[in-house]
């Protein structure tokens, strides 16, 4: 369990799980409601 201790490994997973998330989110917005995230970016 040692691993879980290292600061560099749970920051690699915090940022596995809030790309994870976000993607999901985005996904489901985007295939309920009809909207992107990246659409805020576009012109």
């Amino acid at each position: 369990m040692s691993a879980l201790n290292n600061p560099v490994v749970a920051v690699i997973v915090s940022l596995i799980i809030t790309v994870g998330y976000f993607v999901f989110v985005d996904h489901y917005l985007m295939d309920m409601q009809g909207l992107d995230f990246w659409y805020l970016f576009r012109n």
